[in-house]
């Protein structure tokens, strides 16, 4: 274990905020990656619901970290801050598929610029446990049964439920009151079972 591994993820960004480019900013990033990258896969492809938008879109959040880094406030959960990024870009997503309905989701970092050249790729998407997972028949049953709930709810079961994010985590990400959050999460259960139910043989 390397000395980055032993930290917390705000002193992390910490750290990144105040070194320059370099082999130790790199790893610093690098670590935070490692750390998210496959919940935050994990996360748009159940929202979304398609791994291929899902790991494009999860570089998309990490190149966001690393451009916007200095405004993380250390005060707030770096996760929630993660999340919140990524779930942005997938309402971004939703909207996007609503003008374009007919155009395939083909965005890529270009890594051109000094902003992206060292942003740490999704290497091996096609072996991470994500992948098999969503390859399962219960998996697609769940799926399938989260993409015919509307979008709001689909959002908070999976952050609630599948995420296993606290309830206070999924209120700062949607920037909503507690008690609001706790309803919709009742509300979204009720609403994935009875879809369930519906699918039965």
């Amino acid at each position: 274990m390397n000395d980055v591994e032993r930290l917390q993820d705000g002193q992390i960004v910490e750290l990144l905020k105040a070194s320059g480019p370099g082999a130790s900013y790199e790893t610093a990033f690098g670590e935070l990656v490692r750390r998210y990258k496959g919940a935050i896969v994990t996360y748009l492809a159940r929202f979304v619901g398609d791994l291929k938008t899902a790991e494009d879109l999860a570089q998309e959040t990490f190149v966001r970290v690393f451009k916007k880094v200095d405004a993380y406030d250390s005060r707030a959960r770096f996760s929630t801050w993660l999340y919140t990024i990524a779930s942005n870009l997938a309402k971004d997503e939703f909207k996007r598929r609503k003008r374009h309905p007919s155009v395939s989701f083909d965005w890529q970092s270009s890594g051109t610029d000094d902003t992206t050249r060292n942003v740490p790729t999704l290497e091996n998407a096609d072996e991470s446990p994500e992948r098999v997972a969503l390859q399962t028949e219960t998996s697609h049953r769940v799926q399938e049964t989260l993409q015919r709930l509307d979008a709001e709810e689909r959002e908070i079961l999976i952050l609630r439920e599948i995420q296993g994010l606290k309830y206070e985590e999924v209120a700062e990400i949607l920037v909503l009151p507690l008690g609001t959050v706790k309803s919709r999460i009742a509300r979204a259960r009720v609403a994935f079972k009875q879809v369930w139910e519906q699918g039965r043989p």
